[in-house]
């Protein structure tokens, strides 16, 4: 047993020396100015209010520090002759190696702590997920106790100081890059999923998602205990040389141990486990996923097709494919069944893989000194009876839980609401502006074209949602009535409506005499004859130049407009929506009260929007934009009728004043978009949407800055800081120690 009075006495003694030392402030002060350096070189270009670019570049400056920290811990002892006289000493080589190892990760610890003066002062101009923080800093508190281990057992075979600190820095660097590409490229196949696993940033990486994981944590754990007795047998032969018995038998326990670490490292891979810290839950199945598939009735089964040999980088995905698909077979009630396949080596299953339409992928592998082609399966098939749907190729599991389900339910579903486009006026199409609205939607609704004929004006009685998509010509006064006899039926709208049309190619601006004003102005709403501008909540585009070099640049036509109301089953989940050239909305509340209808504002502008009635420039380079009378401006509304009246209960309608923003160009970019789209739809039809499913996994908190000033002082202001404490500190004990020095001691003869 080790004695904890013993160890605290080194910790202090070891922690007073880091304080004391001039060359521990100066290591501190280079280590987090140049840590946040890089951060603030790139996280307003991304415009993201998280901490994950912070993180990212922390294994790289971390390795630096931890053996800058450790180096002198025993390669300083061993120089001054001195640690021959501590292993004489009443205390147990344990005692000193876990005071001496606290101390330095206390040291260290502390210096990751100045992460979250930087979280708050981000969090003042969006919204971090804590919980996805906690996650990053916990994975950066053991991956530098691991440094701290290891550092802490290479300054005992040194004596040089500058010997050590290369040595850590150097063994720390392969730890890093064991999984990497550029690392597992050069080794054979079947030893990347071992190097992958024994890389200490596979591990960060993953923590740092704000998920832990049990596999992780006994890493880390076993990690810094490795090296923590690997110290402790340095030192015992440094006492006892390795002639003595008790060495030899705490070598042989030290190895022991280092293989059964090892091992439970390989096989843990498959021990589940796992707690997720962030805000929606984001890697954990979502309450929409739990209801579908505890609602099935018969077998569904989920095979994954994964080949042992595949490039490291896709090793982790693998990982995380089978802990979804595990979670669904834990929360389906035993209606889900899991299959894990390796077609590696078995013809029948490659060719069974090949036939279900799993994509056999190809990549490069080093052999002889030369490049060689290699074949693996990474997908995953859905099977309900006799129907299938397959996911070819897993890249990345953001989206994984989203084509799960939608594939459930697409195969399980017995009868599907029917959703019907309005064509005939130059709307967008399904078939060609809106295709990946209609695959998403085909997962989960019919879709048909409906063209209201002359002669027999009606619309098709199945439909339970028409969308109005952005017409540009003609509408018929027979079209207007029998969508105002549609809404008197119950049936609901989408209106998706341009005050003016966009020639995207030569950016030129006409106004759209075509639209439903008429008709809304019956309800209460009016679509607005301007263009609204954004000043703070926009987009950033990118503008090339003659030079060749292209710049980037806000363009506060391009708004990204904010949820009026986060719970609203319209919005849920969703940050912001990106409007490209949209219109304001007016509400006329003395004919929504006639009507009994129930108005919600569903998408807002910021406080720092303005409207453009005349001389509209849309080129970005061009556009000039008052900052007058800037205010918050309405930009979609949904009506509900609260009370029938009559005995006739109209339908709900969501108006919104731009139809561009569903088109592929801008869902493809900005997946919200989508999610809203489908919202939408999903809340008229009254389904429940699985489109938040994929928005929890994509959705992005921006930065809002009210002016230029603010992103200078966030970036300058923490990099200041972090010169400053510690140097207040510093320069607190040294003059302290400075005064004391100056002290004489009187006897009291009394």
């Amino acid at each position: 047993m080790i004695s904890i009075n013993s160890v605290i006495s080194i910790i202090k003694k070891e922690l007073k020396g880091h304080l004391d030392n001039p060359s521990s402030y100066i290591s501190l002060v280079v280590f987090v100015t140049l840590w946040e350096f890089l951060f603030f070189k790139n996280v307003f270009l991304v415009g993201e209010a998280s901490l994950r670019i912070l993180y990212d570049y922390l294994p790289w400056v971390l390795m630096f520090f931890a053996g800058a920290v450790t180096m002198s811990s025993f390669a300083q002892e061993k120089s001054e002759g001195t640690l021959e006289l501590i292993l004489t000493h009443p205390v147990r080589q344990l005692e000193v190696v876990v005071g001496k190892f606290i101390s330095n990760w206390i040291f260290v610890g502390v210096a990751l702590l100045f992460s979250l003066l930087t979280a708050f002062s981000i969090n003042m101009f969006g919204t971090i997920d804590w919980g996805i923080y906690l996650a990053q800093f916990l994975s950066g508190w053991l991956f530098s106790g691991s440094l701290v281990s290891l550092g802490l057992f290479l300054s005992i075979l040194f004596s040089n100081q500058i010997a050590a600190l290369l040595a850590t820095v150097a063994i720390s660097f392969f730890f890093i890059i064991a999984g990497s590409e550029f690392f597992t490229l050069n080794i054979p196949l079947s030893l990347v999923p071992l190097f992958e696993r024994l890389s200490i940033l596979t591990h960060v990486t993953s923590m740092g998602k704000g998920v832990v994981d049990i596999r992780d944590l006994w890493y880390f754990i076993s990690f810094i205990i490795i090296f923590l007795s690997l110290s402790c047998l340095q030192l015992l032969k440094e006492k006892y040389g390795n002639r003595k018995d008790y060495f030899r038998r705490f070598q042989t326990g030290i190895a022991l141990f280092i293989g059964i670490a090892v091992l439970t490292n390989i096989i843990g891979e498959r021990i589940p486990g796992r707690l997720d810290l962030t805000a929606g839950r984001l890697y954990s199945l979502s309450e929409a996923t739990k209801k579908s598939i505890s609602s099935l009735t018969d077998i569904v089964t989920l095979t994954f097709y994964s080949s042992s040999k595949l490039p490291g980088q896709l090793t982790p995905v693998v990982r995380e494919v089978k802990d979804i698909i595990r979670d669904y077979a834990d929360n389906s009630r035993g209606n889900i069944t899991v299959i894990n396949k390796d077609p590696s080596g078995n013809s029948e299953i490659a060719n069974e893989a090949n036939a279900l339409g799993v994509k056999e992928i190809q990549f490069n592998v080093i052999g002889q000194e030369e490049f060689q082609l290699k074949t693996g399966f990474i997908g995953l098939v859905v099977s309900f009876g006799d129907k299938h749907e397959v996911i070819p190729y897993i890249e990345s599991t953001s989206d994984l839980e989203y084509q799960l389900t939608s594939f459930i339910t697409k195969l399980t579903s017995k009868d599907k609401k029917t959703i019907g486009f309005l064509t005939g006026h130059g709307e967008k199409s399904i078939d060609s502006d809106y295709q990946s609205l209609n695959t998403e939607l085909g997962k989960q609704f019919e879709t048909i074209n409906i063209t209201v004929d002359k002669k027999d004006p009606q619309i098709a009685s199945n439909a339970a949602v028409l969308v109005v998509a952005g017409p540009v010509l003609a509408i018929e006064p027979e079209t207007k009535t029998v969508i105002r006899n549609y809404l008197d039926k119950g049936k609901s709208v989408l209106f998706l409506l341009d005050v003016y049309k966009i020639n995207t190619q030569s950016l030129s601006v006409l106004p759209n005499e075509n639209g439903f004003n008429d008709l809304l102005s019956d309800y209460g709403v009016k679509l607005d004859t301007d263009m609204v501008y954004d000043l703070r909540s926009n987009e950033t585009i990118r503008l090339g130049s003659q030079s060749g070099f292209g710049f980037f640049l806000p363009y506060p036509y391009w708004l990204r407009a904010l949820p009026e109301n986060s719970s609203s089953p319209v919005t849920g989940n969703i940050e912001s929506v990106v409007l490209p050239w949209t219109s304001s909305i007016t509400l006329d509340e003395g004919k929504t009260k006639e009507k009994n209808l129930e108005v919600k504002k569903i998408l807002i502008t910021s406080k720092y929007a303005g409207v453009k009635t005349s001389d509209i420039v849309l080129s970005p380079d061009k556009a000039e934009f008052s900052k007058d009378n800037l205010k918050e401006q309405l930009l979609a509304v949904s009506l509900q009728q609260m009370q029938a009246q009559n005995n006739n209960t109209l339908g709900k309608m969501i108006i919104v004043g731009n139809s561009e923003f569903l088109t592929d160009q801008f869902v493809s970019s900005t997946p919200e978009n989508l999610g809203f789209g489908m919202n939408a739809i999903s809340w008229l039809s009254s389904e429940k949407s699985l489109a938040g499913i994929r928005i929890k996994q994509t959705s992005l908190k921006k930065l809002l800055f009210e002016n230029q000033l603010q992103p200078t002082i966030v970036k300058y202001g923490n990099m200041i800081l972090a010169f400053l404490i510690p140097a207040g500190v510093g320069f607190y004990r040294f003059r302290r120690r400075k005064s004391r020095r100056n002290l004489v001691y009187k006897y009291n003869e009394t």
